[in-house]
């Protein structure tokens, strides 16, 4: 009688900017869980065997290729296993992110059970896997950013002045300008609309305040006049 396995797996971890795409270590782990009798599914040897991808001297497809295969994978799965560098890749953070929204067990590549990330590991997955992908190098974001910033607020860089809370709207959609500069999500342009409309908000309140203040100024003027 065949032995049912223990469980499914799903193998994550990073492949482009790896040697022959990391594809080696993919197997290395592979072997070892079906060794201990898990089923397990592996997207280097998914990529071989389907799209006769040769890590040696083919170039990889594109993000949403991969996604559109790897994530319904990982739905199918019971555990994910992180390999070594998981947090430096975009795609990985995908999958980790859809395998704890599903409930699955999460472990290292040993086998040893991952309750949860630290806010730095979380922070470091953030830096050097989604979000540089999206708005580049972070000190190229930053630096446009300081140059916006500083032309924006340059008549408040003065001694007495100080910036204030409907100048916020206008710093924060210098932010999405600066980041629409590497790559057109469209994320850029909705946030950027929202803080416009805040924006106004800001300007409204704003406005009722000095109305309500020129009141009591006036309130106050009558009665020392009496």
């Amino acid at each position: 009688m065949k032995k049912k396995a223990k469980g499914r797996i799903y193998l994550a971890g990073p492949m482009r900017n790896y040697p022959d795409f990391n594809f080696p270590e993919f197997f290395r782990v592979a072997k070892k869980f079906r060794a201990k009798g898990y089923t397990v599914w592996s997207p280097a040897e998914r990529a071989m065997k389907e799209d006769n991808l040769d890590p040696t001297k083919d170039k990889p497809r594109t993000m949403r290729h991969y996604m559109k295969i790897d994530l319904p994978a990982v739905c199918e799965c019971d555990i994910i296993v992180l390999l070594d560098g998981w947090d430096r890749s975009q795609g990985a953070g995908m999958e980790l992110y859809v395998a704890r929204s599903l409930g699955l067990k999460t472990w290292d590549k040993n086998g040893k059970k991952i309750e949860t990330m630290t806010i730095l590991e979380e922070a470091d997955a953030l830096i050097h896997g989604d979000r540089r992908a999206r708005y580049g190098p972070v000190e190229q974001d930053f630096k446009r950013i300081a140059a916006m910033w500083t032309g924006l607020l340059m008549y408040k860089l003065r001694e007495g002045e100080s910036i204030e809370f409907t100048d916020v709207p206008w710093m924060m959609g210098h932010v999405k300008a600066s980041r629409a500069q590497h790559s057109d999500h469209k994320d850029n342009y909705r946030d950027n609309g929202g803080y416009s409309g805040c924006g106004w908000d800001c300007v409204e309140v704003k406005i009722k305040e000095q109305k309500k203040a020129a009141r009591l100024a006036k309130k106050a003027k009558s009665l020392l006049d009496i």
